[in-house]
């Protein structure tokens, strides 16, 4: 059977200081999207945009008080993997899928940012439906709507990065008990796209994996463990992403002095260079 829920749709990584996260990605070979504001929300972003997925680096903005809520996670835990996001076309019937898989979706809400394009002010337009009830602790997570995709990769020179990135390739929750979210994982996605793992287990989306892993799990996966102190069990502690040729990012990663770990059809940045979160760069083609 499947489940309502087949695809990744970015990674949020909630940062204190955007600018200075901005200049770290750009130092490791990412190319920049274009300034956000959330309306109403007080949050401000910067995409790392891929052909299917991206990384949103997620802050506060200091004009809108609004997101005191951030600002004090951020405080409490650090720069780091914040929540996850799926993909979604239909955000009410999504929303009423997952209840009818057990799981505890809220009602669609709206959201907007305006987009500086071609001497003009673009609106784009989001329906996220957040996922409750996954669990004591569980990592954030909800579906992503776009109502208005042709602007969400409005310039396709926004997918081109010096380090050759081209997906998400996994995303790594760490958890004491991964064990605990097998379930609900299964009923989100599916039996037939969970795989168990001697330190876990891994569901098989689109494009990317998502894998629930053990401390000892993390630490065999990448040869470094997520960073210290994670602020909560469980947590966000890595992201994979495909490149097009490993060689050349680390080249570029060697020219900018980045020190990192090669692996077969690999190579590992610890939690400490990439804003708090494990960043391992994989042959899109291994």
């Amino acid at each position: 059977m499947t489940g309502p829920l087949a695809a990744i749709d970015h990674l949020v990584l909630g940062v204190a200081d955007l600018a200075g996260a901005e200049k770290i990605f750009s130092r490791l070979g990412f190319r920049m999207g274009p300034a956000g504001i959330h309306t109403g929300r007080g949050t401000r972003n910067r995409c790392i945009m891929f052909r299917r997925t991206y990384v949103e680096l997620l802050a506060v903005d200091e004009a809108a008080p609004a997101a005191s809520w951030l600002s004090d996670l951020i405080a409490a835990r650090g720069d780091g993997g914040l929540a996850l996001a799926y993909a979604g076309t239909d955000a009410a019937a999504t929303a009423a899928a997952l209840r009818a898989a057990g799981i505890d979706a809220r009602d669609p809400e709206a959201l907007a940012r305006p987009l500086p394009l071609d001497g003009d002010t673009k609106t784009v337009r989001f329906e996220n439906v957040t996922l409750a009830g996954l669990g004591d602790g569980a990592v954030p997570q909800f579906v992503c709507v776009h109502k208005t995709p042709e602007l969400t990769r409005a310039r396709h020179e926004w997918q081109l990065h010096a380090n050759g990135a081209d997906d998400l390739h996994e995303i790594v929750i760490e958890a004491a008990d991964p064990s605990a979210f097998r379930e609900t994982a299964a009923r989100m996605f599916g039996e037939e796209a969970i795989r168990e793992h001697p330190h876990g287990f891994v569901a098989r989306l689109a494009p990317a994996s998502l894998a629930y892993l053990t401390p000892v799990g993390v630490r065999e996966r990448f040869g470094t463990p997520a960073r210290e102190g994670l602020p909560r069990d469980p947590a966000i502690a890595a992201m994979s992403i495909a490149v097009k040729e490993v060689d050349a990012a680390g080249a570029i990663l060697d020219a900018a002095g980045v020190d990192f770990r090669e692996k077969p059809h690999g190579l590992v940045l610890p939690a400490s260079a990439a804003c708090g979160i494990i960043l391992e760069c994989v042959d899109a083609h291994a």
